[in-house]
Parts: structure tokens; C-alpha cells; sequence
């Protein structure tokens, strides 16, 4: 297995950093979908749904997540589609096709891949021409109405091997799992298609280019919230059939999320001498419309109706260096330049006689350069050194509105131009001994950083920002072994996170309601432990294994975070002075009162996960008979991280799936029959509350069971 994690093409077991590679194999097996689907096979990394808006994903890392759908709130954790960075939340929710691999790289990344790499990074390769021609066409049907093509065409190399195309497609209808009583359609359904094509060109054996392009379209209906009893008298209004049954909702209309997004990355590699100069240029475009009943219940209609309408893009240009390896020295280094820009119109229906209405700007600009060296002092040491200076600037304009009765309400309605700028420097050093050719041992120190933002959803001046920039210590010591001839695979490391002016949500109050407002609020440590192993028991046989600690806590929290305002007086825990809330500058009455939040658990941090994997593979007459089989265990967690409110956390749970392949002797063909979540548990994904609303649970998909079928040509 080889990686790109250090920007060169290396061995996973080379590398000095903690990484979970899904390989393309995996990635293609029937029933996965998007990346969510990946869930538990990587230790301490946890892929969910957001839950409130279905085009989110939440990805966690070692104890660090953001799920926000803000469009101001960039991801904690990176994602890297093909060399090109992802700069909006609605663009992370992967779909599976036509990869290579994915490489999770656990811990902050800022040396090599920039901001907004607090916890690690998401490194997506898609799959390249191959060298022969070929069709492939795939197709799936399975529970819950779930419909699948994708098919692959591979023109080979031609034009005196020049030149090599590839044509990829993607076509799903999955009619859900879900119910709405109300309206009697099914939720968590959604109709996809998506394209990609790849050209290479090499005119000369020192030059190397790649242009990928693709497209996605996505309509996705729902989600269906499971609503708990918060005391409300509009909760017994519910059907009764939604408060004991998970898959059945009741919203007075259909959810639904509609993303579009496409792009391209075209990569050039020359020969430099001994080195190698690679230049990287990408375009992302995003559009999506998304609408949601956030409050949780049947009347008053409108009940905070929420729609979001957003138009965004991204450019990006990056050159590196790599110098030649087998020196004492050898090095890597670059500079970077990204732009994007957005609008987005949100509209709040609060209550039949109240609405907000929000237009919103940003154009925001990245400036990078970054070197590592490393030395090699002799066969067994080498260190390495080095860093990335970066600068973001952020342009941000809103218009907001606030009427009651058709009224402009003042001073709630505002409009306000927003400039700031952050820059950082984070380092990275790193001691690699190889102790024996088939075992190595590292330390690592390296630094991560997020830059600062504004918030979309403050309605009023004070709520608008902006906020100041994260920034992660992180420490990590590990160990790569293969053993036994090889036949065992076992990687280990230990580390620990110390995170600074971390931005997260707290409930502050706005022009018609409380609204959740990003912040910097907090000091928060985590530390653990992580083993991984693969092993070739047989031939035929192959065991894999993980199993991950995680100790996660806020170390300094001081802030309102319940959504209760009062007189100001005194509260239990208080930490800080009580502040007076501020609309349009002018006091309102009421005040904040911040008191000890270290007792809140992060959010998706759980403190064990296992997973467990077999594969067997059993020679036929017809073929290769492949039996498989995992189960991926994550112990008790909050999904919200705001409340330590039981009805937020995910129970301890185990997942199991299997499969049962016949691939042909000659490798035309293949026969898989599938099944998910076999003994159909129920578990939620998250659960998350708008402001003062209840608390709403998402719930994961029940079995399904399905069969696949796939033709090479």
C-alpha cells in the first residue's frame, strides 16, 4: 500500500504519521454509498451525518469534530480531493466511486496541507487510467428500494502511449427508510448521479499530467428526526405512532437537500534534474438548496422553517519541489494560493407572524509556503524540520431582516460590511529509528490551525463576529512493524492534542429568538492510544483488527451555553461577571451568565472503539468463493457536545456486516451478496437541538440486505 501523505509517493509503513488507509476494494464493496458508510473501520474516527441537514457530513478524529452547515464555518478536518482542497461542509459528503484509496491522516496536517486541518485530513485519490482498455459496468438492487449502476470505460494507452482516458459514471435511487405520517412519503430517500472523467498525457518520460473532471447531482428527501418530550405541549400534538416508532416523522412537509458540485484538479509532475517539480491547479463550484423544519413539531406551521439558497466556488493553485531521496538530505517544499467565494440567502419562518430574512457574502483568500527538510544522520535516524507559514483574509457582507407582521423590525434588521485577517505558522518536527528493516519508530511534534470567520446566522451586529482562529498542539509517538515473514501487519501510536481558542457554538440571543452563534469558548485536551493490524493467517485467510482509546475533555470553558437568559443574577458555577445582552448595541434587559462548562463532553469522542474483520477466501470450480465479515463496536457518546442531556448520546453499540462473493476464474465477472447492519439494531447517527426547541434524534439505517453484480470486458 502506497500513500501521498508526505506529498511523494511512499510506503504506508514509511511514513512517520498515524494513518488509516481504505483501499479502493473496500471502498467499491455493495452498500457503500458515501463516506459515512466507511464508519468504524478506522480507529478513532468517527464518519456520521450531521443529522438537521442531510447534505452534511460530521467527521471526527481523535476527539475533534465540526458538523456545522454554516457555510462560514470551515471544516476542522481537511479534505483533499486529488490534490485540490474542499473548502464547504456540503462538498465533504463524498460519494464512493471510482477511488483509488482514501488515506485518513490522524492529527493536524498544517505543515503539508494547510488551514483548517485541526484534527487530520481526509486525502482522497481517485482512480487513474489504466494501461489497458477495458469496460466495466456494475449493478446493484437491494433493501429499501435501492437502485445502482456504475459503470467504467478504460481507453488504454494510445497516440504512442501518450496519451490514456477514462469515463466513469455513477446512478443511484434508494426510496429510504423513513416515513412522514404527514405527508406520506418516504424520507431518507435520494436520486444521484455523478460523472467523472480522467485524462493523462505524458508526451515524455519526464513529464506526467492528469486532468480529473466531475460532476454531481443530489436530491436528497428528508431527514426524519425522532422528536423526545421536552415538556412542550406541542409534543403530545405529535401522532402518536412517531413517539414510540424511530422510522416514522411527522412534518407538515418534505425536508429535502438538492446539491450540485463540480470540478476539476488537473496535476503536472516534470523531472527537474534528480527532483521532481509538481504543479496543482483546481476549481470547485457548489449550489445547493436546502429546506428544514428545525423545531421539531406539527403547529404552530411555520415553525422554524428554515431555507438556505447557496451559490459557491473555489480556485486553487499550488507548486512544490521534491528533491531527489537517497541523499543525506532531501526535501519538500511549495507554495499555495486559494480563493473562494460564496452567497447564500437564508430565510426563517419562526412563527406564522415572525420570519428572518438574511443575505450573505464572503470572498476569502489563502497564501501559503511551506518546506519540510529531512536528515538522514545515519541508516537507522532521520529528522526532519519544518513548516508552513499561512495568511487568510476573509471579505464578509450580510443584510439582515426581521419582521413581525409583515413589520420591519428595528434595530434586529441591519446590513454591515466585515473585513479581517489571520496568519500562523505551523511547524512540524519529526524523529523516525528504524530499529530493524521490518520495524520503525517515530515522534512527532506538529501544529494545527483554523482560521478565524463570521457567523451566517447571527441576526444582529453583536452576533456577527468575528472569531479568532484555533490552534492544536499535537504530540504523538508510534511504532510500524511488519512480522513473521511478513504475515503480521502491526502499527501502534500514542498521542495527545492541546487545543486553543476552540471555536464552537453557544446559544446567544437574536433578533426574534436564540440562535447558535461560533465562538471562541474554550481549552480542551485528548489523548490515546491506537493499534491496528492486519494479518495473513493463511492464504486464504486475512484478519484485521483495531482498537482505539480516546480520552477527551475540556480544560477551560467558561461560557452561557444553556439558551437561558436572566436578570444576571447569580448561578451556580459561575465563572465570569453576568453581560448584558446587546441588540443593535442597546441593552434588553436580560444578561448571560457564564458558568464552568468543563463537565460537558465533546462532542463524537468516544472513548473506546474496536473493530474486528475476517476474510476467507475458498478456490471453486467456478472461481473464488470470498467470505467476509466485520463487526465495529464504539462505546457510549455524545453526538451534540453542548449538553450532556442522555437523549444526545449514541449508545454503545456494535455494527455487523458481511458478504458473500463469487469473482469468476477468468475474472469477467462477479457475484456478491450483501447485508448491512444484520442484526438490524437501532442507533442514531446524532442528535442535535435548535436553540430552545427539543431535542431531535437521527436515526441510522435499519438491515438491508442486497445483491450486486459486476461484468469486466
Amino acid at each position: 500500500m502506497v500513500v501521498t501523505a508526505q506529498r511523494r509517493i511512499e510506503s504506508l509503513q514509511d511514513v512517520p504519521i498515524s494513518i488509516a488507509v481504505v483501499s479502493g476494494e473496500t471502498v467499491a464493496q455493495p452498500g457503500n454509498i458515501n463516506i459515512t458508510d466507511l464508519n468504524g473501520l478506522a480507529s478513532n474516527v468517527v464518519l456520521q451525518t450531521q443529522g438537521l441537514v442531510a447534505n452534511i457530513p460530521m467527521i471526527a478524529i481523535r476527539g475533534m469534530s465540526s458538523s456545522d452547515a454554516d457555510p462560514n464555518s470551515e471544516p476542522k478536518i481537511s479534505t483533499v480531493v486529488d490534490g485540490v482542497y474542499v473548502p464547504f461542509a456540503a462538498a465533504t459528503m463524498l460519494d464512493l466511486f471510482d477511488i483509488e484509496r482514501i488515506e485518513i491522516l490522524k492529527g493536524p496536517q498544517g505543515a503539508l496541507f494547510g488551514k483548517n486541518n485541526l484534527a487530520g485530513t481526509i486525502n482522497v485519490i481517485t482512480a487513474r487510467p489504466t494501461a489497458d482498455s477495458g469496460v466495466e459496468v456494475r449493478g446493484t438492487m437491494g433493501s429499501n428500494g435501492l437502485a445502482q449502476f456504475r459503470g467504467k470505460v478504460n481507453s488504454g494507452r494510445f497516440a504512442n502511449d501518450m496519451l490514456a482516458v477514462k469515463l466513469a459514471v455513477n446512478v443511484r435511487d434508494y426510496n429510504g427508510y423513513s416515513t412522514n405520517v404527514i405527508t406520506g412519503r418516504k424520507l431518507n430517500s435520494e436520486v444521484v448521479q455523478s460523472f467523472r472523467g480522467a485524462i493523462e498525457f505524458n508526451p515524455t518520460a519526464d513529464i506526467d499530467s492528469r486532468l480529473v473532471v466531475d460532476l454531481l447531482k443530489e436530491k436528497h428527501t428528508g431527514p426524519a428526526p425522532h422528536v423526545i418530550d421536552n415538556g412542550n405541549p406541542a409534543y403530545q400534538l405529535l401522532p402518536a405512532i412517531v413517539r414510540t416508532d424511530v422510522r416514522k416523522a411527522a412534518i407538515v412537509f418534505d425536508p429535502y437537500a438538492n446539491t450540485k458540485s463540480w470540478g476539476l484538479a488537473s496535476t503536472t509532475n516534470v523531472k527537474v534534474g534528480k527532483g521532481e517539480l509538481t504543479g496543482v491547479i483546481g476549481y470547485r463550484h457548489l449550489s445547493y438548496v436546502t429546506r428544514g423544519d428545525f423545531d421539531g413539531f406539527i403547529t404552530p406551521v411555520p415553525g422554524l422553517d428554515v431555507t438556505r439558497d447557496f451559490t459557491g466556488s473555489s480556485k486553487s493553485g499550488e507548486l512544490r519541489y521534491l528533491s531527489p531521496i537517497g541523499n543525506k538530505v532531501d526535501y519538500v517544499a511549495g507554495i499555495y494560493y486559494e480563493t473562494n467565494a460564496f452567497t447564500q440567502n437564508n430565510t426563517v419562518l419562526l412563527t406564522p407572524t415572525s420570519r428572518t430574512l438574511a443575505v450573505l457574502t464572503q470572498d476569502a483568500e489563502s497564501y501559503a509556503g511551506y518546506a519540510i527538510l529531512s536528515y538522514h544522520m545515519r541508516d537507522a535516524l532521520t529528522l526532519s524540520f519544518g513548516g508552513r507559514y499561512s495568511y487568510d483574509e476573509k471579505k464578509y457582507y450580510i443584510k439582515g431582516s426581521a419582521f413581525v407582521n409583515g413589520m420591519l423590525i428595528a434595530p434586529s434588521s441591519f446590513e454591515g460590511n466585515f473585513s479581517d485577517n489571520w496568519s500562523e505558522f505551523t511547524p512540524r518536527v519529526t524523529a523516525e529509528y528504524r530499529v530493524a528493516s521490518e520495524f520503525k519508530a517515530y515522534a512527532s511534534y506538529s501544529r494545527g490551525y483554523k482560521a478565524g470567520g463570521y457567523n451566517s446566522r447571527g441576526t444582529v451586529p453583536e452576533n456577527v463576529g468575528p472569531y479568532d482562529p484555533e490552534t492544536v498542539d499535537a504530540y504523538e509517538i508510534g511504532a510500524k512493524s511488519d512480522l513473521f515473514d511478513r504475515r503480521l501487519r502491526l502499527n501502534a501510536a500514542v498521542f495527545r492534542n492541546d487545543f486553543s481558542d476552540l471555536q464552537a457554538s453557544v446559544t446567544k440571543l437574536g433578533a426574534l429568538r436564540a440562535e447558535a452563534i461560533t465562538t471562541n469558548i474554550a481549552a480542551a485536551r485528548t489523548y490515546g492510544l491506537e493499534i491496528d493490524a492486519t494479518l495473513r493467517a493463511t492464504q486464504d485467510l486475512t484478519l484485521t483488527g483495531g482498537f482505539a482509546y480516546l480520552h477527551a475533555r475540556y480544560t477551560d470553558f467558561c461560557a452561557d451555553t444553556d439558551g437561558v437568559f436572566t436578570s444576571g443574577a447569580p448561578e451556580p458555577n459561575q465563572c465570569a461577571p453576568a453581560q448584558p445582552v446587546l441588540i443593535g448595541g442597546i441593552p434588553n434587559g436580560s444578561f448571560i451568565v457564564p458558568v464552568d462548562s468543563t463537565t460537558l463532553d465533546l462532542a463524537n469522542a468516544p472513548k473506546f472503539n474496536v473493530s474486528l474483520g475476517a476474510e476467507y477466501r475458498v478456490p471453486t470450480e467456478y472461481g473464488t468463493l470470498r467470505l467476509y465479515a466485520d463487526g465495529r463496536y464504539a462505546s457510549r457518546y455524545n453526538t451534540w457536545g453542548r449538553s450532556n442531556d442522555p437523549a444526545y448520546y449514541r449508545q454503545s453499540a456494535t455494527i455487523f456486516n458481511g458478504s458473500i462473493r463469487l469473482d469468476s476464474a477468468d475474472s469477467r465477472w462477479s457475484l456478491t451478496l450483501y447485508g448491512r447492519n444484520l442484526t438490524d439494531i437501532k442507533i442514531i447517527s446524532g442528535a442535535i437541538s435548535a436553540g430552545a426547541t427539543p431535542v431531535q434524534q437521527f436515526y441510522q439505517p435499519p438491515r438491508e440486505i442486497g445483491i450486486d453484480l459486476a461484468a469486466r470486458f
